[in-house]
């Protein structure tokens, strides 16, 4: 059932991925509503309220809905909500938030408080608000008198006012009589009076109940719940994640109270939790000091595994969308595999599954561009799992990077126990329960790991498809799962990708290509072309091959490393790409490339390639050309190498001259031609000098205990030999002035420590 949803993830039709919001990623919300619920709890919900509704109490009831984390207690306390809201009449609730109180009469009064604020009355909210602005009135009321009763002592200053003119014309007008000074004043001493009386009366009717005893309050609060006429529900949930102390103040306050008629208690906990909190006062039986609260247990529904998963998947579906495509290195086998053993066995609930999917949308991005991701798809799934499940392996499978990849590594380099001893380290810190699930994950990401666990060897003929895959066990693409971009000095694959959807385009493919070489990234491209050589466009050879031998000729690098340059990328990608063209099209379109480019060094590379009289005997290199090919692509570099030895300055300026000279050689049976034009070409010191660096190589020799490598630089004496001469060479050292640059001192030093060899033989 499950390998069945992998079949339909790959071949149908997918509408592009879609975005996550920034307000669903991470967002581990229990559901609202019966319409998000997946686990189908609706109806034990519906049965769950119905109880609570029917309640008929003179005594409280304590209820308990028990799971463990992450299995979803809150979502179900929201669907009862939600049918007791359909119910109108049946039963109140309420939500009662113990985090934020400190000791038991702290969280007592919380607890009263809100209850009185739901039912109304004497000890609400409102009610308290009322008595406080009654306090504050009574307080201004009985703070006046005494100014009214001074006041009414002052005759003369109420003579004074009765005799403004302002104020007389003011009663005139109005019909009024003016009292008597006296009069006045016998009326401000019964004010005097009068307003401590009120002040009083207000005092008392705004008094602060919450300031009585808790048991006065509890009293108060008792005669209010008995005369209503539906019980009230508080949901008490997050029990779990207190500390153990304020686990064992909330249950005691519960334990005291549950008895206050027509409450309703419905605890929200994992069972172990508290019942280990419960222990210390409870002799160490914590369960069977529970069981004296709570009268009965709401237990939450047994969900399977393949639910969850088939949740995860679904939304792994909606997430990725088209990525799951071979261009991203999705294989159906090896992404079942992977799922199933070493993603699914992580998962153990719905939040595991949320906190999976949330990483997953939030590094997607990182890795994917307009056609293609930058890293494999399935590798990037896999990562994913344990960057959320075990953090510390993840980072410890980037900082020991060369022992995952198993780079550096030779045949019996004796290191075999000590890189399973190291291996095997990691997975021992995990969580017992969890090492086979990392197990499993390692040997997925990294193959050349499963012998330290007693499974296959592999070898590095296994890198170029590791490569194309854009596999996290390549040690181009490693970086790029941890650092989140793309490293520098290589081009991205989607700009690769682009590079590729132009290849039939002459003018749009030799832009590309021109951008990529003023960025400095022609060999990254050499290294593309060389990993995914399987999957170029062999319909645009006419027009891509030709751009391959031109990014070759500018790498040519005969002293690099024969394995792992740059150059051996680019040539052997070309020489690749030729097997794949039609045979009976590849010769003139070989042909037609060199002409175009007249990429020598290249051409002779494949011309050596393909050439019987350079296979030696034995070899197991198939000629990907005929014999006529290579034929007449030997003519065509002799006529270029000749046009371009009329023009001296144009050749000796090239940095494959030494190579390019015994091709010369090779191809015509002469060496008389290429040695004459040396001859000719090097009559001026400067010439000399420009020979001499074109024929220098540059190694490094280490020596045991250095940390930095020494560069040397040699010229071989047949070369000197077979071009200059020896006499000829040494005459014109010796009255070479030494040149002024560093390169050119250097190929003389080389030039020197040469001749001094033949001397000495």
């Amino acid at each position: 059932m499950v390998f069945s949803a992998f079949f339909r993830f790959l071949t149908q039709k997918r509408a592009p991925p879609k975005q996550i919001a920034p307000t669903e990623i991470g967002a581990d919300v229990p559901i609202k509503a019966s319409d998000q619920d997946l686990l189908r709890r609706v109806s034990f919900a519906e049965r769950i309220a119905t109880i609570l509704s029917e309640l008929t109490l003179e005594e409280g009831r304590v209820f308990a809905v028990r799971g463990q984390w992450g299995a979803g207690k809150t979502s179900l306390k929201n669907l009862v909500i939600e049918q007791l809201a359909i119910r109108k009449g049946s039963a109140d609730w309420m939500d009662f938030n113990p985090w934020q109180w400190g000791d038991g009469e702290a969280i007592a009064k919380a607890l009263f408080q809100q209850i009185a604020d739901k039912i109304g009355g004497a000890l609400s909210s409102k009610a308290g608000k009322r008595a406080a602005m009654f306090r504050r009135y009574g307080s201004t009321l009985t703070g006046s008198a005494g100014s009214v009763k001074k006041l009414g002592a002052n005759a003369p200053l109420i003579t004074l006012v009765l005799a403004n003119a302002s104020v007389v014309t003011l009663a005139t007008s109005i019909g009024w009589s003016l009292p008597e000074a006296a009069t006045v004043a016998r009326w401000l001493t019964g004010a005097s009076i009068a307003l401590p009386v009120v002040g009083w009366l207000l005092f008392y009717f705004g008094k602060d109940r919450w300031a009585e005893p808790l048991d006065k309050i509890r009293a108060d609060l008792e005669a209010s719940l008995r005369s209503s006429e539906k019980p009230l529900v508080i949901f008490v949930d997050d029990i779990d994640r207190l500390e153990p102390e304020q686990i064992r103040s909330l249950i005691r306050q519960i334990k005291v109270n549950a008895n206050l008629p027509n409450i309703v208690f419905v605890l929200l906990f994992q069972p172990s939790i508290v019942e280990r909190a419960l222990d210390p006062i409870a002799n160490g039986q914590g369960r069977e000091f529970l069981k004296k609260i709570v009268q009965a247990n709401f237990d939450l529904p047994a969900v399977s595994k393949s639910v969850v998963h088939s949740i995860m998947t679904k939304d792994l579906d909606r997430l990725m969308g088209t990525y799951a495509v071979a261009e991203n290195g999705f294989e159906v086998v090896r992404w079942g595999n992977a799922l199933v053993g070493a993603i699914q066995p992580y998962v153990e609930n719905l939040r595991d599954a949320r906190r999976y999917i949330s990483s997953v949308a939030i590094h997607l991005p990182l890795h994917a561009g307009r056609q293609v991701m930058e890293v494999n798809v399935v590798d990037f799934l896999v990562l994913e799992a344990l960057r959320v499940f075990e953090p510390d392996l993840h980072s410890a499978i980037f900082r020991n990077r060369d022992l995952f990849l198993q780079s550096g590594r030779f045949r019996n380099d004796r290191a075999d126990d000590d890189n399973r001893s190291r291996i095997n380290e990691q997975i021992a810190l995990l969580d017992p329960q969890r090492q086979s699930h990392a197990e499993a994950a390692i040997k997925q990401l990294f193959p050349k790991t499963e012998w330290a666990f007693g499974g296959a060897h592999y070898g590095n003929d296994w890198l170029t498809s590791w490569n194309s895959a854009k596999r996290v066990c390549t040690t181009r693409y490693f970086p790029r799962y941890f650092e989140l971009q793309t490293p520098q000095g290589e081009i991205s694959e989607n700009e690769f990708s682009d590079l590729l959807n132009v290849s039939g385009d002459v003018q749009l493919l030799s832009e590309a290509i021109k951008d990529i070489e003023n960025r400095e990234l022609l060999g990254s491209l050499a290294s593309r072309f060389d990993d995914c050589v399987a999957t170029l466009p062999t319909a645009t050879a006419s027009t891509l091959l030709p751009a391959m031998f031109e990014v070759a000729q500018k790498l040519v690098d005969h002293s690099a490393t024969p394995f792992g340059s740059p150059w051996t990328s680019a040539w052997r990608a070309i020489s690749w790409y030729i097997d794949r063209l039609p045979r009976d099209e590849r010769g003139a379109l070989t042909l037609a490339a060199f002409r175009s480019t007249k990429a020598l060094s290249v051409a002779a590379t494949i011309i050596h390639l393909n050439d019987p009289e350079s296979q030696e005997e034995g070899s197991r290199i198939e000629p990907k050309l005929e014999k006529e090919t290579v034929e007449e692509m030997k003519a065509e570099w002799v006529r270029q190498i000749r046009e371009r030895a009329a023009m001296p300055d144009n050749l000796l300026e090239d940095s494959d001259l030494g190579s390019l000279l015994y091709r010369w050689r090779d191809y015509t049976n002469n060496l008389e031609e290429p040695r004459n034009w040396v001859q000719d070409a090097v009559k001026t010191d400067e010439a000399f000098v420009t020979i001499l660096k074109r024929l220098m190589t540059t190694g490094t020799s280490h020596t045991m205990g250095d940390f930095v490598s020494r560069r040397v630089d040699s010229i071989r004496l047949d070369t000197i030999e077979d071009f200059l001469g020896i006499d000829t060479a040494q005459r014109r050292l010796a009255a070479l002035k030494r040149p002024s640059d560093e390169l050119g001192r250097r190929a003389v030093d080389a030039l020197a420590n040469a001749l001094s060899g033949a001397e000495q033989n």
